[in-house]
């Protein structure tokens, strides 16, 4: 009986070690199909061959559910989407996904959220991008240059809405951001663009002037501010500031040419105005 229940033991034993060989065998070469259609996927990339890629991705997602390798095969195929076929709405569909397998990795999380907002901004989905740049703005670990950028982004849906108090509105939130520079140029520039379409000219122009007094703002949006504080002053009969302003873009605006007519047009009139 004991040598019985002692090969029944070692029976057992047995069967275990050997259940636990197949298993890592089939780990093993679980793994190693799964590397096998990652390498696949990115040798058929650097060869341009876009079709293999994709479907070398597609099939390690499908066969890899916790893969190391996920994230860059889910951002490969939104690249190709975009780049390749140009299926904007394959792309937003893959982001969706990622968004749900991605949602409790903060960072991750976030760089697919502003994709998807700039998507359905291209695609005119403004309340499903408007959802987007919510998320963005709201969340108090991302950076506040992320947030004051989503602030933005919304600003500019309410514009093309012709929504100008709720674009404001979302420009104050960008400008309450601990942002300097260029970032918190932009989001003065873009309130001062809001009051220009309500013709509120004093307001755009202490705008404007206090981007160009902003440090550390990138140069062609200091001219860009330069030239409707230019505008601005013009329309509010400063034709002497105006024409100042318009001289010193000369050599620093993109379009020359349009710069040239503003001068001529301003010391026309002036010369009219003296006769």
């Amino acid at each position: 009986m004991r040598a019985f229940r002692t090969a029944t033991g070692m029976t057992a034993r047995v069967l275990a070690v050997m259940l636990l060989c197949l298993a890592l065998a089939a780990c093993l070469k679980e793994e190693k199909r799964a590397r096998n259609d990652i390498e696949e996927a990115r040798t058929a990339l650097m060869q341009r061959d876009f079709i293999s890629a994709e479907h070398a991705f597609e099939r390690y997602l499908r066969r890899n559910p916790d893969g190391k390798s996920r994230w860059e095969a889910w951002n490969s195929l939104v690249d190709l989407a975009l780049t390749v076929r140009h299926d904007r709405k394959a792309a937003i569909e893959l982001l969706e996904a990622m968004r749900l397998e991605f949602g409790k990795e903060p960072g991750r999380s976030r760089l697919v959220v502003r994709q998807l907002g700039a998507l359905y901004q291209l695609s005119r989905k403004y309340d499903q991008a408007l959802t987007m740049w919510a998320i963005v703005a709201e969340d108090k670990a991302a950076p506040p240059e992320e947030r004051a950028e989503a602030y933005r982004d919304q600003a500019e849906i309410y514009m093309r809405r012709l929504e100008f108090e709720t674009a404001k509105e979302a420009l104050n939130r960008c400008l309450a951001q601990n942002v300097t520079g260029t970032v918190r140029g932009q989001c003065l520039y873009d309130r001062a663009e809001a009051h220009m379409a309500e013709e509120n000219l004093p307001e755009a122009i202490g705008n404007l002037r206090a981007v160009l007094a902003q440090e550390g703002v990138a140069a062609p949006l200091r001219s860009l501010s330069m030239f409707m504080l230019a505008d601005a002053l013009e329309l509010q009969g400063n034709n002497k500031e105006s024409l100042e302003l318009f001289q010193r873009l000369l050599t620093t605006y993109p379009n020359p040419q349009v710069v040239e007519k503003r001068i001529n047009a301003l010391k026309k009139r002036a010369g009219g105005s003296k006769r």
